[in-house]
């Protein structure tokens, strides 16, 4: 390896970890703390308010600059229509509450929502079964 090439592996390395770091200080100093891991789960179907704030909740954090639903959105991350079908509600709320945890190394990062947003969340994408683009 030449001393070129080994600064440029250094720099690639720091640079990682430093965007690693900064994203993690940003989602503990917003103040999303307090993940409990318990799934809010009732036995009464997602209401239209849930949906809407799960929506507002991928919005303010963010998911659409990776994913996309009813063809707007990102397209670095899975598509999330239909995600509800493919995925049960548990699977889906130990994706979003710990991504690394389920497959270590995923470009998602963790935002330390709470069990009620995550919740919402999986309402919202529970909604969206099939594509639906307005013309």
């Amino acid at each position: 390896m030449t001393k070129e090439s080994t600064f440029r592996f250094l720099r690639f390395g720091l640079g990682f970890f430093a965007l690693l770091g900064t994203l993690v200080a940003v989602n503990v100093l917003a103040g999303k703390a307090g993940v409990t891991g318990e799934t809010p789960w009732s036995s009464s179907p997602p209401s239209t308010r849930d949906a809407h704030e799960g929506r507002t909740v991928m919005e303010r954090n963010g998911c659409f600059s990776c994913h996309s639903v009813d063809g707007f959105g990102g397209s670095i991350g899975p598509v999330l229509n239909g995600v509800g079908r493919r995925k049960t509600r548990d699977e889906l709320f130990g994706w979003i509450q710990s991504p690394w945890s389920v497959k270590p190394g995923t470009r998602m990062p963790q935002y330390h929502l709470s069990a009620e947003s995550i919740s919402n969340i999986i309402s919202y994408l529970e909604t969206k079964d099939s594509m639906q683009v307005n013309e």
